[in-house]
C-alpha cells in the first residue's frame, strides 16, 4: 500500500462512486464524496483534502468546470479525473483538455482496481501523467 490520503470523490453515479470508494477505503483511504462539481467546489472549499477524484461528465458543473475553479483558486491539490466520455466529447477529446487544465492524471473507464490504485499512488508521489500513458 502506498501513501495514504484524505480523498474528495466527486462523482455523480451512485453504482461509480460505491465501487471507487470501496477501493479507496480498502487501501486506507478517508474518502468524502460530492455528487456534481458544484457540491464538491464547495467541499474543497470549506475543507482540506490530500487528493480529489473527479468524474467529468456530471450536472450542476462538470470536472472540467469544477477543475478550472479549483486551479483559478490557487489550489494545487492533485486531481485524478475519471471519464467515460460522452456522446459530443469523445475520450481524445477529455483526457487532453482535463490535462489541459490542471489533472494530474486520466483514467478511463471501466478501470481495474490496480488501475486506480498504482495511478493514485504516482500522483500523490508528485507524479503527473500524460493522458494515454500508464502507470
Amino acid at each position: 500500500m502506498g501513501i495514504t490520503a484524505n480523498v474528495l470523490l466527486v462523482e455523480d453515479s451512485p453504482e461509480v462512486s460505491l465501487s471507487v470508494r470501496e477501493i479507496l477505503n480498502g487501501a486506507g483511504h478517508s474518502v468524502d464524496e460530492a455528487t456534481n462539481g458544484k457540491e464538491g467546489l464547495d467541499k474543497i472549499t470549506s475543507g482540506t483534502y490530500d487528493l480529489v477524484v473527479s468524474d467529468i461528465w456530471m450536472p450542476e458543473m462538470d470536472g472540467i468546470a469544477l477543475l478550472k475553479e479549483i486551479r483559478g483558486a490557487g489550489n494545487d491539490v492533485p486531481v485524478v479525473v475519471i471519464s467515460g466520455g460522452a456522446p459530443n466529447a469523445p475520450l481524445t477529446y477529455t483526457a487532453p483538455l482535463a490535462s489541459t487544465f490542471g489533472a494530474n492524471a486520466v483514467i478511463y473507464k471501466p478501470f481495474e482496481k490496480e488501475e486506480l490504485l498504482k495511478t493514485i499512488d504516482a500522483v500523490m508521489s508528485g507524479e503527473t501523467i500524460a493522458p494515454g500513458d500508464s502507470v
